[in-house]
């Protein structure tokens, strides 16, 4: 079977979703894949240290898995304004 690609605009961003065999894969938002590959582009280019591409990916990944309703109606608060 021929494995189907969409792109999902659900869940805070634009993925790439990944159906075969019944079997589906999410990835992260684009948006996201994109800063990472900047990342690495600076740290192969010897523009930033490579701990330090680590340490941003490491924490964009984690603010990115934590869900934090407070910081969420903070960020509709300052929408309205």
């Amino acid at each position: 079977m021929t494995p189907k690609l969409s792109i999902v605009t659900a869940h805070g961003g634009h993925r790439i979703l990944v159906t075969a065999d019944g079997t589906r894969l999410e990835t992260p938002p684009v948006e996201h894949l994109l800063y990472y590959a900047g990342l690495g582009a600076l740290a192969a280019a010897e523009i930033i240290e490579w701990p330090v591409a680590l340490a941003l990916t490491v924490g964009h990944l984690l603010i990115g898995l934590t869900k934090r309703p407070a910081l969420k109606q903070l960020g509709e608060a300052l929408d309205e304004v």
